[in-house]
């Protein structure tokens, strides 16, 4: 009878992660919202009260507690992934999976988060210097809180 092993069960070890420092393509593949969609609903098909997008001073602080976790190329990965993924959108927070911390080339945040383009309209998005280039970090108002939902680096030129 053979079967999978799901490493997020506890008491099993985590498999070894040599994979990208980003989300690979087929790992973020779905859209957030799809993934959240029941089978067979359609959110067009009916009225929805609209959630109050959260205020624009929440947006910061989640960019700096995700850059520091992200940051951490010294942890597993598991340990490394339950530290990145509270500020995450579900989708975002699933892809990030395939990431292998070791190659997480920052080890500190050394700046404050910059708006590129300043909270509005739902969205959001940072940069951040750290120790080794800058951490673009984009949000997405979710449920009435800021989310993160994708991130980029550029090495800086030495």
């Amino acid at each position: 009878m053979g079967g999978c092993v799901n490493a997020a069960e506890p008491g099993t070890a985590a498999p070894q992660r040599s994979g990208p420092v980003y989300p690979t393509a087929a790992a973020a593949g779905t859209s957030p919202s799809a993934a959240r969609e029941r089978p067979g609903t359609d959110d067009h098909d009916h009225e929805s009260v609209p959630v109050k997008p959260p205020p624009a001073a929440q947006a910061p602080p989640v960019v700096v507690a995700f850059a520091a976790a992200w940051a951490r190329p010294d942890l597993p990965a598991d340990a490394w992934w339950r530290g990145v993924t509270p500020m995450c959108d579900d989708g975002f927070a699933h892809s990030l999976r395939t990431v292998d911390p070791a190659r997480v080339p920052a080890t500190r945040v050394t700046g404050r988060p910059v708006a590129t383009q300043g909270p509005s309209g739902g969205a959001a998005v940072y940069e951040v210097a750290t120790d080794a280039g800058t951490l673009t970090v984009t949000l997405a108002a979710v449920d009435g809180r800021w989310v993160v939902t994708g991130n980029d680096f550029v090495r800086a030129v030495s």
